[in-house]
């Protein structure tokens, strides 16, 4: 377990978007119905006496609180506390979202947030521009990457000590508001003054897609939003002429879930056939629902493999489970999360919401996702007490199991630079040093091509810079051994980082892969020993 938290430090660390995308908030979003669009608002059934008489006693307490308190007490406040307490108490995935979280949640899961578009990096007090995102409100601006920002509104963010958070919130509004930028461009020397019309920006869930060889694209998925499938097939288009045969590798790693929907239609690209039962979903008050291919295909996928870790979670789950019980890809990497139930999102009366596990969701071959170790004792054990870590059969008689989340096909330990406990502030200083060769090529003049695979240049005092920041920032020079020990890997999360801030999401990627040995376990499985592992019984 301590190494999957260690490997899913490295990727929260290392994902792109913690650079700050200026609105920002992390939750396991876990998998949940989309519905139809209409507001559900939370009822009380409406039973015999006897039986409402928890909402009655719930009412009383409230009252007497409210009347009788010896103090002023904030009623909405202790209304969102017990709301809290009471869902946590029905099983880890079931939870109380508050009205301002809910604001936030719910432009996420559409797959876009309201803002001016930018990702920013702070770094020694100054807010540096790091992207102007496509498609958002700042993209018409003069704003550039590698200017400062000095002003927001005439309130300074520069130079002012504010933590991430603070600055954050100077870019949050409302679409359609103006906002009033004060910049500086190292470039030329000069200030700037702007303005922006804030709208909604889109967060894409396709973090990376490109043609990792001739014949094999490589798409990452950051989460399951209502965009993902058509971001899915959108970046399929980009890559491959329509007419030609590709094969597929698909990176779940750390993507915590999403919409339901969203995996099967992203599931049903897989499988020529229509009617195919891929996910089977229970609960006790919800009737057995069972999701099935469409069959239209718009593209010739051939061999596929999938990535996961154990940040894979829900939808994440559900596309590698389904795909190995159907022998149609190999999944390679570490163990899922193991998170096997279905979530519905309700909004509540004044704008709050929760999220309340309504089913759970079984794979092709029967299996259940979950971990058994996990469960606890009057949860989600009683559940699962039949079955638990019960064995099945793939369509080809491979064996895979209940009760140990997904098993990959092909299991890559971690690099033991990720389960050390200097690991982090290693990764912190890696994203500092990046940036400050960033700015010292922006000065030459350098640009590296988001097409291409060739990752930007260190210095060759890249480790005595290394250590000057450690001590600079930390006080310590106890990293040297580590350093040196994994030279060749920091060197190249310092490559992909750099990337990161010279030509965005997709070079930080396409450097990063170049050293994965996940991608290059899943490749190597696909050119020599694909069809054999779906085919084998005894794997």
């Amino acid at each position: 377990m301590k190494e999957n938290q260690n490997e899913n430090q490295y990727y929260w660390l290392m994902q792109p978007l913690l650079l700050a995308v200026f609105l920002a908030g992390g939750f396991l979003m876990g998998i949940y119905f989309q519905g139809n669009g209409e507001v559900q608002i939370g009822k009380i059934p409406s039973k015999s006496s006897h039986s409402a008489s928890p909402y009655q006693k719930l009412g009383e307490i409230l009252n007497f609180i409210q009347t009788k308190y010896v103090d002023s007490v904030d009623m909405d406040y202790l209304a969102d506390v017990a709301a809290r307490a009471i869902l946590q108490e029905l099983d880890p995935n079931s939870y109380y979202i508050t009205r301002e979280q809910a604001i936030s949640v719910n432009q996420r899961m559409q797959g876009n947030l309201e803002g001016i578009g930018i990702e920013f990096f702070v770094f020694r007090d100054s807010v540096y521009v790091i992207d102007v995102l496509p498609s958002g409100p700042a993209e018409s601006s003069e704003l550039a990457r590698g200017d400062i920002i000095i002003s927001v509104d005439d309130s300074l963010v520069s130079g002012n000590g504010l933590n991430l958070n603070e600055i954050v919130e100077y870019f949050r509004g409302e679409a359609g508001s103006r906002v009033s930028l004060e910049i500086y461009r190292p470039a030329d020397s000069r200030k700037i003054e702007l303005q922006i019309t804030r709208g909604t920006v889109p967060v894409n869930s396709v973090g990376a897609a490109y043609m990792l060889e001739d014949d094999l694209l490589y798409i990452k998925l950051n989460s399951f939003t209502s965009r993902s499938y058509r971001e899915f097939m959108q970046a399929i288009e980009r890559n491959v002429d329509e007419t030609k045969e590709f094969d597929l590798i698909l990176d779940l790693r750390h993507n915590p879930g999403g919409y339901l929907q969203e995996a099967i239609k992203i599931l049903s690209q897989f499988f020529r056939r229509s009617g195919l039962p891929l996910v089977y979903t229970r609960g006790s008050s919800i009737q057995e629902r069972v999701y099935k291919s469409s069959g239209q295909n718009f593209y010739r996928i051939g061999k596929i493999a999938i990535l996961i870790d154990g940040a894979s979670a829900s939808a994440s789950e559900i596309v590698a489970g389904v795909t190995q019980d159907m022998d149609r890809a190999i999944v390679v990497g570490s163990p899922s999360f193991g998170k096997g139930s279905v979530q519905e999102h309700y909004r509540l009366s004044d704008e709050s919401a929760m999220r309340l596990t309504v089913s759970r969701y079984y794979m092709p071959s029967g299996r259940a996702i979950f971990k058994s170790d996990e469960l606890e004792e009057g949860g989600e054990a009683i559940y699962y007490s039949e079955g638990s870590n019960s064995e099945f059969l793939t369509r080809n008689g491979r064996p895979v199991v209940q009760g140990s989340a997904i098993q990959p096909d092909i299991l890559v330990e971690a690099d033991s630079l990720f389960t050390h406990s200097n690991f982090e502030p290693i990764l912190r200083i890696v994203n500092r040093l990046a940036f400050v060769y960033y700015l010292e090529s922006l000065e030459a003049g350098f640009n590296l091509d988001p097409s291409s695979s060739i990752s930007p240049d260190l210095p060759d005092v890249w480790r005595e810079d290394f250590m000057e920041m450690a001590e600079e920032e930390y006080g310590n020079r106890d990293l040297e051994v580590l350093i040196y020990d994994h030279s060749d890997r920091i060197a190249g999360f310092l490559k992909a980082r750099k990337a990161r801030y010279y030509a965005g999401s997709t070079a930080y990627q396409r450097v990063l892969n170049n050293f994965d040995p996940v991608v290059r376990a899943a490749v190597e499985a696909l050119i020599n020993d694909y069809q054999a592992m779906l085919n084998r019984p005894d794997q």
